[in-house]
């Protein structure tokens, strides 16, 4: 997964990344219909890839979808 670069407006707002954006919920869905069962595996592989590349942004984000996989998954 190629790394997502931050934008800083200038402004003074401070870093606004691509996951800041991103609806976690969304992912989630989406994750299903393209991974079926192993959607939580799919989501934990794109976690711990971001987590080893240092891509912090990227590893929270793909955490909160493999964790909201995890609660739908089971019910």
């Amino acid at each position: 997964m190629p790394k997502i670069h931050s934008y800083d407006s200038g402004a003074g707002y401070g870093r606004l990344t691509l996951w800041e954006l991103a609806d976690p919920a969304a992912t989630v869905e989406a994750t299903i219909e393209l991974y079926g069962p192993d959607a939580a595996t799919a989501a934990a592989w794109c976690a711990l890839t971001a987590k080893f590349d240092g891509r912090e942004e990227d590893y929270r984000f793909w955490y909160t979808v493999f964790s909201k996989l995890g609660n739908k998954l089971q019910s």
